[in-house]
Order: C-alpha cells, then sequence, then structure tokens
C-alpha cells in the first residue's frame, strides 16, 4: 500500500511531545518506508524501534533518518539490530546535528535486506517550535 504523501505535518499547538509510529516488517528491507511528517523546526528528543517479532536471516539491522533540507536515511539511527525481542533505543542524536530541520521533515525508516521474517513498530518522539520561545 502507498503511503499517504498528501499529509502534512501534524502540530498540536500545546508544546509537548508529539509521536510518530508505523509498523514495518521484513516485507519491506530495503525500502525507505515513511514513518510520517514533522513540521519545520521540530525537535527529534528520542524513540527507537520496538521488535515485537525477531527479524531473522540476511543482515537483520533498520536504519531511521529523515528527508528535509537535506536527506539523511540514518540521520537519527544507523544499524539498530533487531534480532532480540524489546525496545532498541536511537542511537545517533548525542552525535549529530540532524536533530532538526529548518523545513517540514519526512521520517522514513529502512530495514537491511535479507530477512525472511520480523515485525516491529518504529517510534519517533518530538518537539515543535510552537509556541515559540
Amino acid at each position: 500500500m502507498a503511503p499517504n504523501t498528501g499529509v502534512s505535518a501534524t502540530e498540536i499547538g500545546y508544546g509537548v511531545v508529539q509521536v510518530l509510529r508505523k509498523k514495518i516488517t521484513f516485507a519491506d528491507a530495503n525500502t525507505a518506508v515513511v514513518v510520517g511528517k514533522m513540521p519545520a523546526y521540530s525537535h527529534v528528543v528520542g524513540g527507537g524501534i520496538h521488535v515485537t517479532t525477531v527479524f531473522a536471516g540476511g543482515t537483520p539491522t533498520a536504519g531511521i533518518g529523515f528527508i528535509g533540507s537535506t536527506t539523511n536515511a540514518t540521520g537519527y539511527a544507523s544499524a539498530l539490530v533487531t534480532t532480540a525481542i524489546g525496545f532498541i533505543a536511537i542511537d545517533d542524536l548525542a552525535t549529530t546535528s540532524n536533530i532538526m530541520q529548518t523545513v517540514e521533515t519526512t521520517v522514513t525508516c529502512t530495514p537491511a535486506t535479507g530477512a525472511t521474517s520480523g515485525e516491529a513498530y518504529v517510534v519517533v518522539m518530538f518537539t515543535t517550535s510552537y509556541p515559540q520561545a
């Protein structure tokens, strides 16, 4: 099923942490799955991948990135290992300047190739620039 790319980024207007969530499976291997959109100047503050069924076979990892003022397929997390059930936290927020984009940003997740089973949920937490401070 093709993603609904016509949906704009959500701004609920209360200055609270918001969450993008998307299910991925082994069938999504090597495909940039759209997790959702964030408004311009949003700050990614956490997240990860909640593995509910272990990814087996091939290269069982996933990256979380974005399409915004630049494109980086692993801008938030690179090679998160998905071989155990549980929550694997985003690993690149402390070492990157990709945390905030100046334009509306599409968050993506790309599971690595070759898995024969696996299911997980991508979770990305962010705050917006509203109210301006």
